[in-house]
């Protein structure tokens, strides 16, 4: 026959301790999780983006310095002339002060090279997209394209040269090396995972952070996976990166170019996981001791009601002369055994009475 389960007062004991112990204990600990977790996430995000604006920052006091050069040059007279014999001794002088310029050189309207300070040959550049840009009416322009000496991302920067009355009359442009740049992004770090990337305008890597992620100068970026993700520019956003989660913010430059920062979710939120695991060993431990506690409770209890249960079996079946131990407790179970105790006392007077009578 299946035995019905019902609950002793161990069962009761335990499941009292543990109501008791641990529904205040998770209910705290899933608050102040929430909590933490919520300015951990705030502080992760200020953080990247603090490093976002130092980064965007350099690029910017960087980019800047170079164009207020050349819209200097190239208000110059002599400039305005678009005679080379002119032209040359400015962009010499130019090209020497701003040490990171390998190529300081003029184009006329047409495309054709007027003067370059190298003394190199002339060459046509009516082709070349920063030409392209500033002809058709940008004030700057811009294209990062592969040193042909140095095999290093370069940049060439463009301005127009137009007369007193704002005619175009000339391109100057700069091929300087991107050093600096890189330098600039490379230097950034964000605990051990954290690196900044920085993509020209069609999504060519300039710099990054982590040399071990660019296989090829220039690489093609237009599919990584930050670049997908929406809001990313709005507000830090947590996103699956080839093998990983990372949390990252995207920024359009001035110059067109994207600048992103990310680290890896499991660094950023590391304190957040440690606290996790604290909390859960804490939960584990309270468990092991509110089940300790409640078998020591359990027996303490159940013990001296087992012996005056086989006691009040031994009265039913007529075996009057038992020993009760527990009538000295001053508790319930005190007040039960000498209960019992008066029991067993009427029941051998009146099997006294029985036996005189018959």
């Amino acid at each position: 026959m299946n035995s019905k389960f019902t609950l002793n007062i161990f069962h009761k004991v335990l499941i009292t301790l543990l109501a008791v112990t641990l529904i205040p204990l998770i209910t705290l600990w899933l608050v102040s999780n929430k909590a933490a977790q919520s300015q951990l996430t705030k502080n992760v995000s200020q953080s990247l983006v603090l490093t976002m604006d130092t980064v965007a920052d350099g690029i910017e006091a960087w980019d800047s310095t170079n164009v207020r050069a050349m819209t200097q040059a190239s208000s110059l007279d002599d400039m305005i002339s678009m005679k080379a014999e002119l032209q040359n001794p400015i962009l010499s002088v130019t090209g020497t002060a701003y040490e990171w310029s390998y190529l300081m050189f003029t184009i006329a309207p047409d495309g054709s090279n007027v003067g370059r300070n190298d003394g190199g040959a002339l060459t046509p550049y009516g082709d070349r997209s920063y030409f392209q840009q500033v002809i058709k009416g940008a004030p700057v322009g811009r294209q990062v394209v592969m040193g042909k000496t140095s095999g290093k991302p370069a940049l060439i920067l463009a301005t127009p040269i137009k007369d007193p009355n704002a005619n175009l009359v000339g391109v100057l442009a700069m091929s300087m090396y991107l050093t600096d740049i890189s330098k600039i992004v490379t230097d950034i770090r964000i605990g051990e995972t954290g690196r900044a990337i920085l993509l020209d305008a069609s999504n060519k890597v300039i710099a990054h952070g982590d040399s071990s992620k660019v296989r090829t100068a220039l690489q093609d970026f237009s599919a990584y996976p930050a670049l997908k993700v929406a809001g990313l520019a709005d507000a830090p956003v947590v996103y699956s990166s080839e093998d990983r989660q990372v949390i990252g913010f995207m920024r359009k430059l001035p110059q067109g170019w994207t600048l992103l920062v990310e680290q890896d979710y499991d660094e950023a939120f590391a304190t957040m996981k440690r606290m996790e695991k604290e909390a859960r060993i804490l939960i584990a431990i309270s468990i092991v001791l509110v089940i300790a506690v409640a078998i020591f409770l359990g027996k303490a209890l159940t013990r001296p009601i087992n012996e005056l249960t086989t006691i009040a079996r031994q009265l039913s079946n007529g075996e009057l002369q038992v020993t009760i131990e527990q009538t000295e407790r001053g508790d319930e179970i005190g007040a039960l055994a000498r209960a019992i105790e008066r029991l067993g006392v009427s029941i051998q007077l009146a099997m006294d009475r029985l036996r005189k009578k018959s």
